[in-house]
């Protein structure tokens, strides 16, 4: 009988509740929920799901012991962290792989918060924004630490959520009434590459199970990429209505940024008409493995009744 593997999953919002349900499926797996207050979330409790009390700011000796006690532990804590914590848990779990180690222990395998863009490519967007560059250093230190003698990580390059895509604050397909606008970010051939969440947990579920090749290297998943005159012509034909389509260029992003330079929307959005943003559906892990995604066609019919 093959032994029970345990997996921390750290984080239960939007992102660790959409991994929740096929993590559990795992065969001889217990998933074990890490969370500052456990009773907040005793509904997420199941057979083979437990809560734990986690504080990822909390000292670094006593969580790297605490992570040594998991085959696999999963950041899925979001934006919402304060500078450093990412590089912080990073070489906490390092530490944590030498304690595996120094007990004659498997690998412990890491996931890191990196759900989102290429961060190889964009860096911390020209300086507008700094978590990303962390997100860089994060792998930099991964990659220079030699992890494979006591961690083997695996980094999985998302996109951007697949409903972030819709968001009426996001500004790119903007619904006022009855009227539609479609905006491009820096011209209507640049492209985005999103992933729906529940689909992110279904692909990351595969690779745990298959333990397939994704030691220690970024992978990279897709739902879609779409050109934004796709994107445009996707919500035509859903709503059955002509929509406005506008281009916002590098330059007028920069301007608008220049007028509220601490606007955090602004910033992304400037971010997001550069470069690492998308890649090719057919390089990705989940074309590999087969697994049945959404694309955005299919996500705006739900979204807009269709």
């Amino acid at each position: 009988m093959a032994s029970e593997k345990h997996i921390l999953l750290i984080g239960a919002g939007e992102l660790g509740t959409a991994f929740l349900p096929h993590l559990s499926e795992l065969p001889d797996t217990h998933v074990i929920v890490g969370v500052r207050t456990p009773s907040k979330y005793s509904q997420l409790a199941g057979p083979n799901i437990s809560l734990t009390s986690l504080d990822t700011t909390g000292p670094s000796d006593e969580l790297a012991q605490n992570f040594a006690k998991y085959d696999v532990v999963i950041s899925a804590t979001g934006f919402g962290q304060a500078a450093g914590i990412v590089t912080k848990l990073a070489k906490e779990i390092l530490e944590a792989g030498k304690l595996r180690k120094q007990a004659g222990q498997g690998k412990l395998w890491f996931f890191p918060w990196q759900w989102g863009v290429d961060y190889d490519i964009t860096g911390d967007g020209q300086g507008l924004m700094p978590l990303f560059g962390e997100q860089k250093d994060v792998r930099d230190l991964l990659r220079a630490e030699a992890a494979g003698a006591y961690v083997k990580w695996t980094v999985m390059s998302t996109g951007i959520f697949m409903s972030f895509l819709f968001e009426q604050f996001w500004g790119i397909v903007d619904r006022q009434g009855d009227n539609i606008t479609v905006r491009a970010l820096r011209d209507w051939d640049h492209k985005v590459t999103v992933t729906d969440v529940q689909d992110i947990g279904k692909i990351l579920s595969r690779v745990v199970a298959e333990d397939m090749e994704a030691e220690n290297r970024v992978i990279y998943s897709a739902g879609d990429t779409v050109s934004y005159a796709q994107l445009a012509d996707i919500v035509e034909r859903v709503t059955g209505k002509a929509v406005v389509r506008e281009e916002w260029t590098i330059q007028h992003l920069e301007k608008e940024l220049a007028k509220e330079p601490d606007n955090l929307i602004k910033k992304y959005r400037l971010v997001f008409a550069r470069d690492g943003v998308w890649w090719d559906k057919k390089l990705t892990v989940n074309h590999k493995l087969g697994v049945p995604v959404t694309d955005v066609e299919t996500y705006a019919k739900g979204l807009f009744g269709a």
